[in-house]
């Protein structure tokens, strides 16, 4: 397997695992603060559903890494993102969401790469500031994929210079290899991932 192919199955373990185990250790200590069963019951859910979804991804990369010439299998895309943003708000946080233009009609390597930026931007998010309020805006207009992450900026966030993560060094790599742009960082006093996209990206 080449190179690049081996830093997008890295990128796409980070994505998917990263996101699983954050969403678990945020629940996990949610339901232990709230001591209620009731709420621990729903938080052992959404460990159960964000889980099955990681072990997927992790099955199929696994099966392209066992048979490098099999074309790779379905992927999700940006019109399952409704699956990222209830992961998200089972772990407490208030996600305003807002998705506008027609993402099934986004090529499958542009959607697929974007799903992939809201989620390790989510991520991003419940590792570093917790169950906040955060904004998600998905448009697509003008032959451009817009996507945009946003958050309080809290002093944990300046902090811990999320800037300079892996995470966000992946949404800039993604990002440059569709000829897209990220900017990452502190911006008009909150936390912003903004990437944007040509429609026309890898095919």
């Amino acid at each position: 397997m080449t190179r690049p192919g081996r830093n997008r199955i890295a990128r796409e373990l980070h994505d998917s695992i990263g996101h699983a185990l954050t969403v678990a250790v945020v629940q996990a200590g949610a339901a232990r603060a709230a001591g209620s069963a009731e709420f621990t019951d729903r938080a052992l859910n959404a460990i159960e559903e964000t889980g099955r979804a990681a072990l997927e991804d992790l099955e199929r990369v696994l099966l392209v890494l066992r048979e490098s010439g099999r074309p790779v299998s379905r992927r999700p895309t940006l019109t399952d993102a409704d699956r990222l943003l209830e992961s998200a708000r089972s772990s407490g946080a208030t996600v305003d969401a807002a998705v506008t233009g027609p993402v099934e009609h986004v090529p499958g390597p542009v959607s697929r790469e974007g799903y992939r930026i809201v989620q390790e931007a989510l991520t991003n998010v419940l590792r570093h500031a917790g169950a906040v309020t955060t904004r998600v805006r998905i448009a697509v207009t003008d032959g451009r994929l817009e996507l945009e992450v946003t958050n309080p900026l809290s002093g944990q966030a300046t902090s811990t210079g999320r800037g300079s993560g892996s995470g966000l060094r992946g949404i800039r790599e993604r990002a440059a290899l569709l000829g897209g742009k990220a900017d990452t960082g502190p911006y008009d006093g909150e936390w912003r991932v903004h990437v944007g996209l040509p429609l026309d990206g890898l095919r």
